[in-house]
């Protein structure tokens, strides 16, 4: 079995010392080479979770157990003031200083963002700046990555294309982890190793997309339409990685 690099047990996060809570009681593990998305309605606290794992957010209780310090977060939204000239290049040396060029080179290769490099940051579209924050991700070498909304800045027809880039890191970076909100259901659970479903602060459940199936409470939520696919490809060859 896979090493396990997160541990989630019993968490709370409140905003008001507990008066209230976003999330109560979650509890979930992450282990290498997963992808583990996390589905739910607006305001069910998933981008408050994935604050919490990167202690961007603090929690009210519970814990949260990370084997592991090499962890990139790209949240939902980035701003960069319009008025400050930046290059793609100078925002990758902003970030990692001493990078080498051949890791850099490397790198890139994945998003083939190497034409982008002169270009001013402002002038990229959503897919192209997703690109680029992805790509300045990797240059860490994290264990795991964190992405909040990865495809709310992209059109429809790329999203396919993202999960596609998604299998290609994994190649290139094999004991890498990944946790990712989404709302696209279909791509979710045709991608995903496991799913975590969040519903009114709580975790409604939790599973493979074929464990998921035939869950009563997620069809309830989203609808049998929404239900997983039968068939998962990236589980399939999580196994026989």
């Amino acid at each position: 079995m896979n090493k396990t690099l997160l541990e989630v047990t019993k968490l709370h996060i409140s905003y008001d010392a507990g008066q209230s809570y976003i999330l109560r009681d979650i509890s979930f593990d992450l282990r290498e080479w997963e992808i583990l998305s996390i589905i739910g309605k607006n305001g069910t606290g998933k981008s408050s979770l994935l604050k919490a794992i990167a202690w961007v957010q603090k929690y009210h209780s519970g814990s949260i157990h990370k084997k592991t310090s090499h962890i990139s977060y790209i949240p939902q939204k980035i701003y960069l003031e319009e008025s400050f000239p930046l290059t793609v290049w100078e925002f990758f040396s902003v970030f990692n200083e001493n990078i080498s060029q051949r890791k850099l080179q490397d790198t890139l290769k994945l998003f083939w963002t190497q034409k982008f490099l002169e270009r001013n940051i402002h002038s990229l579209s959503g897919w192209e700046f997703q690109k680029v924050l992805i790509t300045n991700a990797l240059l860490s070498d994290p264990d795991i990555m964190l992405l909040d909304e990865p495809t709310s800045w992209i059109d429809i027809i790329w999203e396919e294309q993202f999960y596609e880039n998604i299998m290609q890191i994994q190649k290139v970076f094999p004991k890498m982890s990944i946790i990712l909100v989404s709302h696209n259901l279909s791509l979710v659970y045709k991608n995903s190793t496991r799913v975590i479903c969040l519903h009114e602060n709580n975790l409604c459940c939790h599973g493979t997309p074929n464990e998921l199936m035939n869950n009563k409470d997620l069809g309830n939520i989203f609808g049998s339409y929404l239900r997983p696919y039968e068939h998962a490809p990236h589980a399939a060859h999580h196994h026989t990685h």
